[in-house]
């Protein structure tokens, strides 16, 4: 099984027996998963780290993610299904049943950071969570979660304080002044790195090895570029999800 992830380029896995999971959205869980017995988690790097100067997100720079937890996923699936026949599985990430970061950290792929990102060993925060809920009973991993430092760094360096700046991007409806003003400083249309960029686990990240997240990278999203994407084209962005109305919102508070 293993041998699977790894021939897609998944190099951190990890099971655990579905109970060892925190449950965060039971009707979502009853709905897709009631059959799970088992959770395999494994991780997506997507950090190029490339040098660029950026108005959006580091994760939101090149397609959507979640089209590649969906490819990947389906293919790891059929691969699965080859081998057992008889069972279920149902491929998830970020939108999930579970407390990815909680059951990641639990089956040790890295640690709980205070800006509650997970931080593997080797590719930092820069990490997507994917996992597969299957009826096969597999050997849990669960071990006792281990948190970072708490340097502090991260509670220091964030612009806003009380609210995450990302959060707050993504919001629909009327910015307040404060917001807007905070995006301007921090020249953010979408999403916001501060806290990851000062961590110290970060600082000897590797780049990603999927090719993926080198593709079709927009890195300055600018009101030309934004009027030019069809609406096709903008749902396979990270900030397609909240349609064109909020990115646009957003672009506007950078260029006017």
């Amino acid at each position: 099984m293993k041998k699977i992830f790894e021939n897609e380029g998944i190099e951190y896995l990890g099971v655990l027996a579905a109970d060892d999971c925190k449950i965060i959205n039971q009707g979502l869980f009853e709905r897709q998963t009631p059959f799970a017995q088992s959770v395999i988690l494994f991780l997506i790097p997507y950090f190029t780290k490339e040098v660029c100067d950026k108005n959006v997100s580091f994760y939101a720079i090149s397609r959507d993610y979640h089209i590649f937890i969906r490819e990947i996923t389906e293919k790891i699936i059929e691969k699965l299904k080859s081998l057992y026949p008889d069972n279920s599985f149902v491929g998830m990430g970020d939108h999930s049943p579970i407390d990815e970061v909680n059951a990641a950290a639990k089956c040790g792929l890295g640690i709980i950071g205070d800006n509650r990102c997970l931080i593997n060993e080797k590719y930092g925060s820069y990490v997507f969570i994917g996992e597969i809920f299957t009826d096969l009973i597999l050997p849990s991993e669960a071990k006792e979660i281990k948190l970072c430092s708490h340097c502090g760094l991260c509670k220091r360096a964030c612009p806003s304080q009380n609210e995450c700046l990302s959060e707050l991007t993504q919001r629909k409806g009327e910015l307040n002044s404060t917001t807007k003003e905070l995006m301007k400083n921090n020249n953010t249309a979408w999403g916001c790195d501060i806290c990851q960029q000062v961590c110290p686990h970060n600082k000897r990240t590797e780049p990603t090895p999927i090719d993926f997240f080198y593709q079709d990278r927009i890195a300055v999203l600018t009101p030309d570029i934004l009027d030019k994407m069809s609406d096709e084209e903008l749902g396979k962005r990270a900030y397609g999800w909240r349609k064109r109305k909020t990115i646009e919102r957003n672009i506007k508070v950078l260029y006017e």
